[in-house]
């Protein structure tokens, strides 16, 4: 028995750092700035804007152990995201990697290496 689209985007909090399983960014990191009715709001400063985040569905999404609390920080405060921040923050934590992050990805075998 799967979850409910209702208890699956409880998993999600405001700065979790996610990848897009499904569309045109899949194998992508992004960072969730918010909810909107049944949908997960992300944006990763390149493709999707602070201020326009992207509207997507949570099953294809696939969570990291990663939260940035200073992004969750900000939102709660009503500052507004700088795009070149969002990307420097993603790529800080795709470089640094997490072990238990590394061994669900090659499970899951993303992101494909080109």
């Amino acid at each position: 028995m799967g979850m409910t689209a209702s208890l699956q985007r409880e998993r999600f909090c405001t700065g979790d750092v996610v990848i897009v399983r499904r569309g045109k960014y899949a194998g992508k990191a992004f960072i969730v700035t918010g909810r909107s009715d049944d949908r997960i709001l992300i944006a990763n400063g390149a493709e999707y804007k602070a201020a326009r985040p992207k509207r997507k569905n949570v099953i294809h999404l696939q969570q990291t152990h990663y939260n940035l609390e200073d992004v969750a920080g900000r939102v709660a405060d009503g500052k507004t995201l700088d795009n070149g921040w969002l990307v420097q923050k993603i790529s800080t934590v795709l470089e640094t990697g997490c072990t238990s992050c590394k061994q669900e990805d090659e499970a899951a075998e993303w992101p494909k290496k080109r």
